[in-house]
């Protein structure tokens, strides 16, 4: 099953990957910031459109696939006119990586 979405920023094709080693190192990356957050939290601030959260996501997904690629580099072609296409990315990583209820329905 090949789990990765890709992203065009600035002309340059990028693909990224929404797993639990990426929301680890998000996790990693918000610490050093002094932000402490669980995976309940990541996942409400994705709902609440935090861009600092969803910019994160999106760093980290893309360095899971291109560990080449230097973070800054990624940052730099992240600017206000790629924000629409960044959520759109992150909308399409949780649709390809999330769990799928597939019509089941839980009894009660």
């Amino acid at each position: 099953m090949n789990n990765t979405v890709e992203i065009k920023l600035k002309g340059q094709k990028y693909n990224g990957r929404l797993d639990m080693r990426c929301l680890a190192n998000v996790q990693l990356e918000l610490k050093k910031q002094g932000i402490e957050m669980n995976m309940q939290d990541i996942f409400n601030s994705i709902g609440k459109q935090d861009l600092n959260i969803v910019l994160e996501i999106a760093i980290q997904s893309i360095l899971r696939c291109h560990k080449q690629v230097k973070r800054a580099s990624i940052e730099d072609k992240m600017d206000f006119s790629e924000m629409e296409n960044v959520f759109s990315f992150i909308t399409k990583l949780a649709e390809t990586s999330m769990p799928k209820n597939e019509g089941k329905q839980v009894e009660e």
